[in-house]
């Protein structure tokens, strides 16, 4: 019995009650707050993956939209007449030089996946230049790599090769000192380019019988690995627009070079 002027305090089994309700409470909150910090942190590093594709993919179409092949390709050597020994074609170069026209695009797998590149020559900024208007002719190639040598991992790289440095351009010996990756955790890199009629898969300015200059567009599949390890693919085209200023182009199935 409590007496005049005492108050009944909390019992034992009381204040467990509360504090395991508490509890309770407190984990259901700290768990809504945890997810939404790991949905908040996920969308975040998507958005940031999803921004470098786009950027890597930004930096390629504006690259070939300032591509300058050379506007008159090499013509072909007339049909022999018959009973005559034709002109055997010439080997295709191993090696180019920046102060010629080129767009060379190849087909390039490893374990199935395409791996493609393409090179092709545009005015450069020279990286030594103090203004915008110090330019140089060259050779810009993208291609895909080990971002190590011990890595498993896969980048996308841009190579340029300027003229004036005296260099030549050799799509197989990339020189990763005048490289700069793009983009790291790439799954894949396709390129297709269009001749007026269809889709090809390989493009080459230098075999003047069947390749006009360069082509009229450029699609571009790139993959990327993402954080989860899922595969992300991003798809562009891209206008080649000096193509169509050149005078009299015509195409067809397979490209022909321009009078």
């Amino acid at each position: 019995m409590i007496g005049p002027g005492r108050q009944r305090g909390f019992t034992l089994l009381e204040i467990m009650v509360t504090l395991a309700i508490l509890g309770i409470v407190l984990s259901i909150v700290y768990g809504v707050f945890s997810q939404t910090i790991a949905g908040k942190e996920l969308a975040e590093r998507r958005a940031d993956e999803t921004s470098s594709a786009r950027a890597a993919l930004g930096r390629i179409a504006l690259d070939l939209q300032s591509a300058r092949p050379q506007t008159v390709a090499t013509p072909a050597p007339p049909t022999p007449p018959a009973g005559t020994t034709p002109t055997p074609t010439p080997a295709r170069p191993t090696t180019y030089v920046p102060d010629r026209g080129l767009f060379l695009g190849r087909v390039r797998t490893e374990s199935g996946v395409p791996l493609d590149d393409v090179a092709f020559t545009t005015w450069l900024r020279r990286p030594t230049a103090i203004t915008f208007g110090a330019t140089d002719f060259g050779i810009v190639h993208y291609f895909v790599a080990r971002v190590a040598p011990e890595s498993e991992r896969l980048g996308l790289y841009r190579e340029t090769i300027y003229a004036l440095a005296g260099d030549s351009f050799d799509p197989d010996q990339p020189n990763l000192a005048n490289s700069t990756l793009i983009i790291a955790g790439v799954s894949g890199f396709d390129l297709r380019f269009f001749d007026g009629r269809d889709w090809v898969q390989e493009w080459d300015s230098t075999d003047s019988r069947n390749f006009a200059p360069a082509p009229l567009a450029v699609e571009v599949t790139l993959g990327v690995t993402n954080a989860q390890g899922e595969n992300e693919t991003y798809e562009t085209a891209i206008d080649v627009p000096l193509m169509e200023y050149l005078k009299g182009p015509k195409f067809g199935a397979r490209p022909t070079p321009h009078p």
